[in-house]
């Protein structure tokens, strides 16, 4: 099995994987709800767009800030559906890794305290 903890697919299913299943329920209802977000707002769409595009390529930075914000829009639908302390909770299990595509758990945290 894959360590991941989860992720969605284009054709709007959610995806877990092993590290999923570490978390405690309560986690684990703030990270579907945080892929949720990814769906409801078709944020793979808008990526393959960019990609398909080549606009992703021309415009790295730009579509490197793009993946970001759609991260704490995931984290705010999360919230908004109910998931805040899940949300906290999970992402202070997580470790902190920043990539071009996703903020820092610091950052997800400190926005979600300001929720």
């Amino acid at each position: 099995m894959r360590k991941f903890y989860a992720y969605t697919t284009p054709w709007g299913t959610i995806r877990t994987g092993s590290l999923f299943k570490k978390l405690t329920p309560r986690e684990q209802l703030a990270v579907w709800a945080h892929e949720r977000g990814h769906i409801v707002h078709k944020h793979a769409w808008k990526r393959m767009l960019w990609v398909f595009t080549g606009y992703a390529l021309f415009h790295r930075e730009k579509y490197f800030a793009m993946c970001r914000a759609q991260e704490f829009e995931a984290d705010s639908y999360a919230v908004k559906t109910g998931h805040l302390v899940g949300m906290i909770l999970a992402l202070s299990r997580i470790a902190s890794v920043k990539t071009d595509t996703h903020p820092s758990r610091e950052e997800r945290l400190a926005r979600l305290r300001n929720e």
